[in-house]
This record gives C-alpha cells, structure tokens and sequence, in this order.
C-alpha cells in the first residue's frame, strides 16, 4: 500500500467514528423526544427549544468527535510518517564511517521504501568511490616516495658540489627546499589515507601527558624565538592517558606549529593541561589573526588554510589540524578549535585519562 494510500486510509478511519459519534448523539436525542411524544403528548415534546437541543448535540456529540478526530488523527498520523522519521534519523546519522551499514527497509513497497532502497544504493555507491579515493591516495603517495627520495638526493649532491658554480647550487637548494616540502606532503596524505583505512599501528600504554606537554612548552620556545613570541605553560597537572606516545607528541607539535606559523610577530602562546571529571584536557591558545565566523568550521578539513592564510607568505600544507583530528579521534578523544572574545584563537583536545586515574 502507497504513502498516500494509508494516510487517506487513517483519515477515512478517523472522519467515520467522528461521524458515529454525532449520529450516535442525535439519535439518542430524537429517541428521547420521540419516547416524550408517545408518552406525554405532543405539548411534552414541544417542551424541548430546539437551539437548546442543537447544542446538546454540539456540545455531546460534536466536541467528542472534534477531540476524536485530533487525538486519533494525530495518532493514526504519525504511525503512517513514522518511517520518514526513522528514515530522517538513519540520514543524519550517516558520515563516512557507516556507509557500510544499510537502512532497514520496511518490506511494504511504498514511496519511503523505495526512497530507502535509493538511499541504500546511493551509500554503496558513496563507499566504494570513498574507498577507491583512499586506496589512490595511499597508493599514489607510496609510489612518489621513491622517485621523492632519489631527486632529493641527487638536488642534495648538486647543493653541495663545490665543484659546481653558485648559481647552480643555489638553484638546487632552492629545488631542495620544494622536493623536501612536497615529500611533507605526501607522507602527510599517506598518514591521513592509513588512518582512514584504519591502518594506523598504534600502540596502547600509558602516556605521562604532563612530560610531553613540558617537552612542547619548551621545543615551541625554540620555533617560536625568531618571531619573538612568549610562550607560557600555565597549569600543567601530572595526567596520563592511554596511547600512542609518538602519535600523541605528533598531534601536540601539529598543534603547537600551527599556533606559531598563524601567529604574529611579538605575540603569545599559552598551554595548560588540566583534569576535568575522566578527561585530560590540553588547551593551546595563541594571537594572531582569527578566521572569520564563517571559515571556522572548516578548519579541519584537508588542505584548508582560509583566504587570509592563502594571502599570506606562511608556509603551510593545510593539513596539520586534519592529521592533529585523526590522531584525536584514533584516541577516542574530542578537539575544538574556537575564537575567544579577546580574538585569540584556542584549541583543545580532550582525551580519556588513564583506567588507573579514572578511580
């Protein structure tokens, strides 16, 4: 049966018990002048004003069958739309990471099934060009490695063959500094592939966050010199969570390089870590110009910088917060990125604390 088919099914249901019962009503009224009439005579039944017995059967049979109609309406209404919320909900909740897992379909043959079956198809199709993108992404970026490290190697013999004239060593480290930019890249998109393939070697300890967080303050001290940007650690409590130490120390770095490289000259970076209920939580908030309202949510997508970034002389591949999320999210950890009032941007990455800190 359609859509349209059952809800003018439901309505039909619902119109013929409001219509039983005002006919209902008015018989019981015409019955009891008709018994008032044998009995009494025809002055008993001209007793009764016949407004007054109009809204009896108004106020008795109709405002029951209006309430009938709204409430059984309502009710039988929203078994037949049931579907399109359960459709609604298995739409919203569908993101890269369930495009395997299908919609139940009803079986009925109606409009939503159909449009189940649609969708169903259409999330096939999403996963498999999903996976042919990874699988390109990982195989091109394997494949450049090679051909990478040779030109790197012979532009590195070039730059320092005193042999050779300046100008010619010049360009080549000039060349140098691209190829070894590009071979960032590529391993960069290799790491990003593998974590969605879920092919990540990670491995499970327990991380002293505090250490590692010291360890941040101090290397950022030394990138952030030649800007001459103060960098502070505030409150650093002794935390551990479990994990990776050398992915967690690589997402810290990504972290604490964007807040140099998107900073300005005499500026300021503050790192605090800090327990709150099961969660260590690590906040890195540095100056510099913020990303307008509309920009910021896309500050974790590939290759994003924002216009600003993109008119700047700040080197960059745009995928330093899209690897910094990956790390997170293989942690089973939370990251936000936001605008303060005092237009300073903040980061903070939430991660689970260690079982034994948990107590």
């Amino acid at each position: 049966m359609t859509l349209r088919r059952r809800i003018l099914l439901y309505y039909s249901i619902t119109l013929s018990l409001s219509l039983m019962i005002v006919g209902f009503w008015s018989w019981f009224e015409f019955n009891e002048q008709r018994d008032e009439a044998l009995h009494g005579g025809a002055e008993a039944a001209l007793k009764h004003d016949p407004l007054e017995e109009t809204l009896e059967i108004i106020l008795y049979g109709g405002l029951p069958a209006i309430l009938l109609g709204i409430i059984g309406g309502g009710l039988l209404m929203r078994r037949a739309l049931r579907p399109i919320e359960e459709l609604t909900e298995a739409l919203e909740k569908t993101d890269v990471s369930n495009l395997s897992n299908h919609v139940p379909r009803s079986g009925n043959g109606d409009e939503l099934d159909r449009m189940t079956a649609v969708f169903n198809r259409m999330k096939e199709r999403l996963g498999l060009s999903f996976t042919q993108a990874r699988e390109f992404t990982l195989n091109a970026s394997h494949e450049l490695k090679t051909p990478l490290t040779v030109i790197h190697g012979t532009l590195e013999q070039m730059a320092t063959n005193e042999q050779a004239a300046e100008v010619d060593r010049e360009r080549a480290a000039s060349l140098l500094e691209e190829v070894q930019r590009l071979s960032s890249i590529v391993g960069q998109l290799s790491f990003l592939a593998r974590a969605d393939a879920g092919l990540l070697p990670s491995a499970r300890e327990s991380v002293a966050l505090d250490i590692l967080v010291r360890d941040l303050a101090e290397e950022t001290m030394i990138l952030a010199s030649g800007a001459e940007i103060s960098v502070t650690l505030g409150e650093c409590q002794q935390l551990s969570a479990s994990g990776d130490k050398m992915r967690l120390r690589q997402l810290l770095l990504n972290l604490a390089d964007n807040a140099v490289k998107y900073n300005e000259r005499g500026g300021s970076i503050e790192m605090t870590l800090v327990r709150q209920n099961d969660n260590a939580v690590f906040t890195i908030t540095n100056t510099g110009i913020a990303l307008p309202a509309e920009l910021r949510s896309r500050v974790f997508e590939r290759f994003f910088r924002g216009d600003l970034a993109h008119n700047s002389a700040t080197e960059g591949s745009g995928l330093g917060l899209s690897i910094a999320k990956s790390i997170v999210e293989a942690h089973h950890g939370g990251i936000r990125y936001e605008v303060l009032p005092d237009r300073r941007t903040q980061v903070t990455v939430s991660l689970r604390l260690s079982e034994a800190l948990q107590t």
